[in-house]
C-alpha cells in the first residue's frame, strides 16, 4: 500500500507561482495548492515507500528554488 502524505511548504518572497509550477509536475504529486495562512503552498503526495517519500522530500521539494520550510504529515489510515 502506497504511503500518503501532505506536505506544507512555507515559500520565500515572491516565489510562490514558480514553486507551485515546479512541483505540481513532480512525480508523486497527486495535488498541490497554493493557501493562506502559515505556510503558502499544500502538496498531496503519494510514495511506495518511507525512502521513495524522504527522497522526493529531501532531494526534490527542499531543493527548489524559494522553499524555505517544510512541514510533513503522513497518513495514518485512510
Amino acid at each position: 500500500m502506497p504511503i500518503l502524505a501532505f506536505i506544507l511548504i512555507e515559500v520565500a518572497g515572491d516565489h510562490t507561482k514558480s514553486v507551485f509550477k515546479t512541483i505540481q509536475r513532480m512525480a508523486g504529486v497527486k495535488a498541490c495548492f497554493m493557501v493562506s495562512g502559515g505556510y503558502d503552498i499544500l502538496v498531496q503526495v503519494e510514495a511506495e515507500s518511507l525512502d521513495a517519500l524522504s527522497d522526493l522530500l529531501l532531494s526534490k521539494i527542499r531543493s527548489v528554488d524559494g522553499v524555505t520550510k517544510t512541514n510533513t504529515c503522513m497518513v495514518l489510515g485512510h
